[in-house]
């Protein structure tokens, strides 16, 4: 097949960039012809395999007062084909920065919210002229996009007679719900969809309650992960009592993801602060992995103990040694789709601590033999993604109780606690349902 894949943000960052990226992958594997169409900035390096040709939309990213980069003008970057991208004819560039799907990205962005109308008309016809140039070159017989929000529903408004494919990352879910003035222009687009797809049944049955879909189009794909990256391969063997009883070494814990508010940040810093100051824990060290742009979590990491270390973004590769290293993976986000990171540290052979998230749970008891994630309790909201204060003083002791009972374990015997199977979770098995649907 020739398949056209569409995202609005960094292909490359963030869980649903690693998810469109990884499918690009596998259908290049199962021998289709693709391209790609997406936001990026001038001095971002794409990455897809050779032959996938690439049609970016660039923002401007104000943090840098980027200018137009001349190494993007023609030719090859990093095994990813580019067609000619002369600014003023064939690549669109957008005077304000990448829109996310979140409201705090790891990099420089604008939230959907505060897009004006003249913005929205601007996202429009720059997509729409990237996405016209693929379509041309290509002739897709099918175009998968990224997010049911506005972009999708630009590509199904343009392209009317086309086969056009959605997935849902979560995200757009929320978006659907905090931007009612792009919603309502939203919506209608979205239901006309060929297919739409959903990581987990729950979420599949937000979507048709959302958008009104019938049934019969709205499919459960879920997730996959890189075992090629991500594995235990020279892994540091999980400590047993004996050695910990000799060395002292300590439990070692890892956050990888947005340094955010709404993924819980805050409380986790607080109750690691509170585990510190517990005589009854044993020694541990944290390393936190992600971007920043929420300065109350900034304020929060300039204050940091000696045995925590904000470690930034780091990418896919290194993120898998630090994994490897690592005892304890926690994700303390209220607001997820079907977050790979946790198939990614079971695989990497961490005990994953993580909020009980709607739907997740279920999926990974499915899918995951001997799952061994300690849940947290989903705290009382106050919105889709922020807690009551109540909540959160109840989300963060919770998060305390469950943590000091795992670190507690691992620094008893960690070579006792099993380890889950993950084979039968892969990126090629996604792409194949996605063919297999379409």
């Amino acid at each position: 097949m020739k398949i056209l894949s569409i995202t609005a943000q960094k292909p490359h960052s963030t869980g649903s960039g690693t998810y469109l990226t990884e499918l690009v992958n596998s259908f290049d594997r199962a021998g289709h012809s693709q391209a790609v169409v997406c936001g990026i900035y001038p001095d971002d390096i794409l990455n897809f395999p050779e032959g996938v040709s690439c049609y970016p939309v660039y923002f401007t990213d104000t943090a840098k007062q980027s200018s137009f980069s001349q190494n993007h003008e023609s030719g090859t970057s990093n095994g990813c084909s580019y067609p000619s991208v002369k600014q003023e004819k064939e690549s669109p560039f957008l005077p304000f920065p990448i829109v996310g799907m979140s409201d705090i990205m790891p990099y420089t962005s604008t939230r959907y919210r505060d897009l004006t109308e003249e913005m929205v008309s601007q996202f429009e016809a720059a997509f729409t002229d990237a996405v016209t140039k693929a379509v041309w070159e290509l002739d897709p017989d099918v175009i998968i996009c990224h997010h049911l929000f506005l972009l999708t529903a630009i590509v199904r408004k343009h392209f009317p007679d086309r086969c056009i494919c959605g997935i849902s990352h979560g995200t757009d879910l929320r978006q659907m719900i905090n931007c009612k003035n792009l919603s309502r222009i939203v919506r209608p687009e979205i239901a006309k969809l060929d297919r739409l797809f959903a990581l987990h049944e729950e979420q599949r049955d937000q979507i048709i309650n959302i958008f009104g879909t019938a049934d019969d189009k709205v499919m459960v794909i879920g997730s996959g992960y890189n075992d090629r990256i991500f594995n235990m391969e020279d892994r540091m063997p999980r400590i047993t009592m004996e050695e910990y009883m000799k060395t002292k070494a300590p439990v070692m814990i890892c956050y990888a993801g947005k340094m955010s508010r709404p993924k819980g940040v805050p409380e986790l810093l607080s109750a690691l602060h509170a585990l510190n100051d517990d005589p009854e824990v044993p020694p541990f060290e944290v390393n936190l992995a992600g971007g920043c742009q929420d300065e109350t979590v900034m304020d929060m990491l300039k204050h940091l103990p000696d045995n925590i270390r904000w470690l930034g973004q780091v990418p896919q590769e290194r993120l898998a040694q630090i994994f490897r290293f690592n005892d304890i993976f926690v994700l303390p986000s209220y607001f997820e789709g079907l977050p790979l990171v946790l198939i990614e540290a079971m695989a990497s052979g961490m005990v994953p601590v993580s909020t009980d998230l709607p739907g997740i749970r279920p999926w990974i008891e499915t899918n995951v033999p001997g799952q061994n994630v300690r849940f947290v309790p989903m705290p009382e909201m106050d919105t889709i993604d922020t807690p009551t204060p109540e909540g959160r003083v109840k989300f963060r002791d919770d998060l305390i109780t469950v943590l000091k009972s795992l670190i507690t374990d691992i620094a008893d015997d960690g070579s006792a606690l099993p380890h889950p199977d993950t084979s039968g979770i892969s990126w090629d098995g996604v792409a194949k349902k996605i063919i297999t649907f379409i």
